[in-house]
């Protein structure tokens, strides 16, 4: 541990609020670990037993860390009650999602952590394995909230992409230039890209790193 985390322990939760809005990871760090029995309180009014408590406390923490980069300590709430109401509304959020596809194998998704500069037009180079032992509900759920950005016919491009479908083929099937092929898949990508933070935080949390 080093010297910084003993200085930021002295500070007010609005400062530490603050430098973590700013890309400080400690002080986030520091956060989590503060609220993770509130985390803990929400997720087990709506743990289900079909998926593991640790998969529901990932999606708490989710919510969590939208809490702390949209909070505005001139708003007339305080952050407890702001990060509760985040906080119950991404597991409940999470609870549909697991309902809508409880009874359907969920397939392949965007892999987050190759959402890099390099963007190939082949998919599998995007999907994760899916013969792993476990099944990242975190990144499957990430992929699932990209998506509802989406609009219908941009959905369908992306899924038409996942099948291994090329851009001229999607191209044809969807009655789209190949362009908007390639500006839809570039989309999503932003969108995963935009998480990646929040996926890392969570992923290092449950590693017991923080």
């Amino acid at each position: 541990m080093g010297r910084n985390i003993y200085k930021l322990r002295g500070l007010h939760l609005n400062e530490l609020i603050e430098l973590s809005q700013v890309g400080d990871k400690e002080a986030l760090g520091l956060i989590l670990e503060k609220f993770e029995p509130m985390v803990k309180s929400i997720v087990s009014k709506y743990y289900g037993t079909w998926v593991e408590f640790e998969d529901f406390l990932q999606i708490g923490f989710v919510g969590l860390i939208q809490a702390v980069y949209n909070f505005r300590d001139d708003a007339n709430t305080k952050f407890s009650s702001f990060a509760y109401m985040n906080i119950s509304s991404e597991v409940k959020s999470f609870v549909t999602y697991l309902n809508r596809n409880k009874h359907k194998v969920l397939t392949d998704a965007i892999s987050i952590e190759r959402s890099d500069d390099y963007f190939s037009e082949n998919a599998d180079y995007y999907i994760e394995d899916t013969d792993s032992e476990k099944q990242d509900f975190l990144m499957d759920y990430f992929f699932a909230k990209g998506m509802e950005e989406l609009h219908d016919d941009e959905r369908e491009i992306v899924e038409l992409w996942m099948k291994g479908y090329t851009y001229q083929e999607i191209s044809d099937i969807s009655n789209v230039n190949t362009k908007k092929v390639d500006n839809t898949l570039q989309k999503i990508k932003k969108i995963l890209e935009e998480k990646k933070d929040e996926y890392d935080k969570i992923k290092e949390i449950f590693g017991g790193l923080i």
